[in-house]
Order: C-alpha cells, then sequence, then structure tokens
C-alpha cells in the first residue's frame, strides 16, 4: 500500500456507508417525504440499500482483490461442502434465542408470551422480503470479503468483534427512520443492536470456521431477520435478546471450537 493511500479494508468500509447512507437517508428521504411514495417503493429502496455492501464489493472488486474475477471471487465463497447438521442446528439456535427472550421478558413482566410474540401475517411474503432485505445483499461484502480481511489482519476474535461494530453501526440510518423509540428507549434500542449484532457477527465466524461456504453466514442472517418479524414486545425485550445474544456467542465460542478449530480461534 503507497504511503498516503486509505487501507483497502477502510476504503471499502466508508464507500458501503456512504451508499447505504446515501440510499436511506437521501433516496428514501426524497422518495417519502418530496414523492409520498407508496409503501411498495419504499421497500424497494430498503431492498436496493441492504445491496449496497454487496454493489460496492463488486464494483471495488480489482482494487480490493488484484486478479481476482466476479467469478472466481464467489466459486472460493461457496466452494465447501455444506454440514447439513450445521443448517439445521442454525434456526434451532436463533429462534431457541427468541423463544427464551420472550419467555423472560413476560416472565420478569407478567405478561402473556403474546404479548411479545405473533405470527406475522403473509408468512411466506415475510420469508421471501427477509432473504432479499438484508441477508443475500449483505453478506458477500461482510462475510465474503470483510471477515477474511480482518481476521487475517487483527485474529478471529478481535477481527470479528471489529466487523459486529461495522455492521451494526452501517445500520444506524434505520436507527433513526425505521425506529419509533425515543430518549432513554431509543439508547437501549441502539445499544441492544450493537450488542447483538457484534455476538451474532462472532457466532457466524465461528459457524464460517466450520463450514466455510457464504451460504452458512446468508441463512444465519435470515434466520436472525426472520426471528425478529415475529417480534411484537417494547425495548425491554432488546435488552433481554441482547444478553441471551451474548451467551449464545459465548457456548459457541467455547463449546463447538473443542470439536471443530480450537487453534485457530485462538482460545486455550
Amino acid at each position: 500500500m503507497k504511503r498516503g493511500t486509505l487501507d483497502p479494508i477502510w476504503r471499502y468500509t466508508i464507500y458501503a456507508y456512504l451508499a447505504f447512507w446515501a440510499i436511506i437517508l437521501v433516496l428514501g428521504g426524497l422518495a417519502s417525504m418530496v414523492f409520498d411514495a407508496p409503501p411498495g417503493v419504499m421497500v424497494g429502496i430498503t431492498i436496493l440499500g441492504s445491496w449496497s455492501p454487496t454493489i460496492v464489493l463488486l464494483l471495488m472488486l480489482k482494487r480490493l482483490k488484484p486478479g481476482t474475477t466476479i467469478r472466481e471471487f464467489y466459486r472460493r465463497a461457496f466452494r465447501e461442502r455444506l454440514d447439513v447438521p450445521l443448517l439445521i442446528a442454525i434456526p434451532a439456535i436463533v429462534f431457541g434465542v427468541l423463544l427464551a427472550a420472550a419467555w423472560a421478558s413476560s416472565t420478569m413482566g407478567g405478561t402473556p408470551i403474546t404479548a411479545h410474540l405473533a405470527v406475522p401475517s403473509a408468512l411466506g411474503l415475510t420469508m421471501l422480503l427477509t432473504a432479499f432485505q438484508g441477508p443475500s445483499g449483505e453478506e458477500s461484502g461482510w462475510r465474503g470479503y470483510l471477515r477474511p480481511e480482518l481476521e487475517g489482519r487483527y485474529g478471529f476474535l478481535q477481527g470479528n468483534v471489529i466487523l459486529g461494530l461495522i455492521w451494526a453501526f452501517w445500520h444506524a440510518p434505520l436507527w433513526l427512520v425505521a425506529s419509533d423509540y425515543a430518549g432513554s428507549a431509543a439508547l437501549v434500542y441502539v445499544a441492544a443492536n450493537v450488542v447483538v449484532l457484534t455476538a451474532l457477527t462472532l457466532i457466524m465466524g465461528v459457524f464460517l470456521r466450520r463450514c466455510d461456504n457464504l451460504l452458512i453466514a446468508f441463512w444465519v442472517h435470515f434466520c436472525f431477520n426472520l426471528s425478529l418479524r415475529f417480534f411484537v414486545g417494547d425495548v425491554g425485550f432488546f435488552a433481554v435478546l441482547s444478553a441471551l445474544y451474548v451467551v449464545a456467542a459465548w457456548a459457541v465460542l467455547w463449546l463447538l471450537p473443542r470439536r471443530a478449530a480450537a487453534p485457530s480461534l485462538g482460545l486455550p
């Protein structure tokens, strides 16, 4: 890298942020406030924004990974055979954490569990939109490109914590425009998001060490986003959820590597 030039990792991160924030805040703001766009258009803008990490990656790939074509990048990303037991375990873990958070919230608040969870209407359409609003558009950038780069430079734990923070704060515009929380509730909501996404990044990192196929990251991301579609509670639920994801990340970090890749994770 030439003196005075921005590191490719951080250049990619900045451009991914700028692209997403411009789409959501500028394009979305104009569509909503100036043109009074219908909900379908706003959903389309959100989907476009969620694809910004991949769009930026593909536009910058020759500089980020000299000598690597788009075809080669994806062939490497999906080359490893899928771990079927892991694919089955992922939704069990994600929805298990969701149910545990709902049970804990209902117990502490003296409310029925249905006050925190409900099956969304048009579940099939919800699943389809969930696949396009995040997982399919983000993971090429976050786990396909950034994860191996950050792990190679900073090690597994530090690299994935940095990636988790990058991923979390990339969502900042959505905290402003897609949340009804204000004051202390908004602070709890933001903090919970940062904790959950960082913990989830660590969980993904361990799973990808076990099965280095980008579909694993997509599947975790999809299951997590889908699980939130069942949420109907208050901000306290997010606080409980964040605590439980920290526990889940600790369990995955310390239990799964015993079988999979403890030395490569830097764990005793």
